[in-house]
C-alpha cells in the first residue's frame, strides 16, 4: 500500500493527485493523505516556489488533464483537509478530491471558506448535512492538526510525498514508477 501526502495549494500535489487517483480507480493500492504545508491560518500570497512549479508542470499537468492557473493567494488548508479526511472515508473521496483541486486551480477559489469547501463537497455528492457541522468543528480540526503534527515528526516535511514500505520518496512520479513501488509493498 502507497500513501500520497498531499497539500490543495501545492501544484505539485495537484498533478500527483491527479496521477494517483486515476491508478487507484484502476486498482493501484494508494491512500491519500491531507498534509497542510504551511499550517498557518493566514492566508499568504504565492510564492516564487509555487511559481516555478506552475511553469515547470504544465505539461504534466495537461495530460492529467487537470488546469494549473495562478491562484489568487495561498489559503490556510486546514479545514481543506478537515473535509478530505472525511471524504476518505466515503465513496466519494476521489470526486471529492477532484472538485477541491479544481476549485483552487482551475477556479481560483478560496478554499479556506466554509461556504467553499460546503459547495465543493456538495457538488463532489458528499452530504451537506454531515459537512457543515465538520468544517465548523474546531475540535475535529485540532485533531487533524494533531494528526499531521505526528505525520511531521515521523518525516513528512514537503509534499507531495509517498510512504511505501515505511520509506519516504517524492510524490511526484511516472505511472510505471507508482505501479512498480506498489506492486513491491
Amino acid at each position: 500500500m502507497l500513501v500520497l501526502f498531499h497539500d490543495v495549494t501545492d501544484p505539485t500535489s495537484a498533478v500527483a493527485v491527479a496521477r494517483c487517483t486515476r491508478l487507484a480507480a484502476d486498482g493501484v493500492p494508494i491512500e491519500f493523505e491531507g498534509f497542510e504545508s504551511v499550517g498557518l491560518d493566514v492566508t499568504m500570497p504565492v510564492d516564487l516556489g509555487v511559481l516555478a512549479r506552475l511553469d515547470g508542470l504544465a505539461e504534466e499537468a495537461r495530460s492529467e488533464g487537470i488546469v494549473l492557473r495562478r491562484p489568487p493567494a495561498m489559503p490556510p488548508t486546514g479545514p481543506a483537509h478537515v473535509l478530505l479526511g472525511h471524504a476518505e472515508t466515503t465513496p466519494l473521496a476521489a470526486a471529492t478530491r477532484s472538485a477541491l483541486y479544481a476549485a483552487y486551480w482551475r477556479d481560483g477559489r478560496d478554499i479556506a471558506d466554509h461556504d467553499v469547501l460546503l459547495d465543493v463537497a456538495t457538488t463532489a455528492g458528499l452530504d451537506p448535512e454531515v459537512v457543515e457541522p465538520l468544517l465548523a468543528d474546531r475540535v475535529a480540526l485540532a485533531q487533524r492538526r494533531r494528526q499531521m503534527a505526528t505525520h511531521r515528526r515521523d518525516g513528512v516535511g514537503g509534499v507531495p510525498v509517498i510512504l511505501a514500505s515505511r520509506t519516504l520518496v517524492p510524490g511526484l512520479m511516472t505511472e510505471t514508477q507508482l505501479r512498480e513501488m506498489a506492486a513491491q509493498t
